[in-house]
């Protein structure tokens, strides 16, 4: 098989990230001589992400992101870009899976993946993107996982989102309640009173312990007494 050839089925694919063993099925060789045949690609159109692992260059980064890992999906302040939630354009993807795995560059793009637990791993989409699959949080799921770890998506975008995104508010309630977290509870209740939207009056009892708007940050901040909220991030 010519080069060319290989690059035409890998466009024509689904895919986006190719172990060897699909390279292998496409060449219609072995494993070694497939790996000698997509090393000496790297120095034209492919790229070695990691071991085993080859993209064309030039392949998004959103969609190389998404793809790494199976199963995962884009979420925090890079699905905010991705749906036009935010006008930062961040350098990084961040990245939800099931498991612990070190990041990556890609096109001078950090990909950083989060290890959330199963229960928490739902509201999800695939979307087709230059004719590959990503996957990526609903608009809904992206706001309650920013919320939920404020590290990767400060609570200013997600105002920023509640206040200018088409939100669906029933699914964010919903979602919002299911990762079972008071803290997360209080910090979306409290921005959405501050979007002009309502929130669930029970969400305001479910604890009387006062929690940080966003933890990344120092502790230091006014107290919102209705929400018990440490509200220790500039807002506006």
């Amino acid at each position: 098989m010519k080069a060319s050839d290989l690059v035409k089925r890998m466009i024509a694919s689904r895919k986006a990230v190719f172990s060897l063993s699909d390279l292998s099925k496409m060449i219609g060789k072995d494993r070694a001589y497939s790996k000698v045949f997509a090393n000496r690609m790297t120095r034209g159109d492919l790229l070695n992400l990691e071991r085993d692992k080859y993209v064309l260059r030039g392949t998004d980064p959103f969609v190389v992101a998404s793809n790494v890992v199976f199963p995962s999906y884009i979420s925090f302040i890079s699905a905010y870009q991705y749906y036009g939630m935010t006008t930062r354009l961040p350098r990084a993807v961040f990245v939800v899976t099931l498991r612990q795995r070190k990041d990556l560059i890609y096109d001078d793009t950090l990909v950083h993946f989060v290890k959330l637990p199963m229960h928490r791993f739902f509201g999800t989409e695939r979307e087709t993107r230059e004719g590959k699959y990503l996957f990526i949080a609903t608009p809904e799921k992206a706001v309650v996982d920013s919320l939920y770890l404020p590290k990767y998506c400060r609570a200013s975008e997600t105002l920023f989102a509640l206040r200018n995104a088409s939100l669906d508010l029933g699914r964010l309630v919903t979602f919002a309640q299911r990762i079972g977290s008071v803290a997360l509870l209080k910090r979306l209740g409290f921005l959405l009173e501050m979007s002009g939207a309502s929130a669930p009056e029970r969400w305001r009892s479910s604890s009387r312990d006062y929690v940080l708007l966003n933890p990344s940050l120092s502790r230091g901040g006014q107290k919102d007494e209705r929400w018990r909220l440490i509200v220790n991030e500039a807002l506006e």
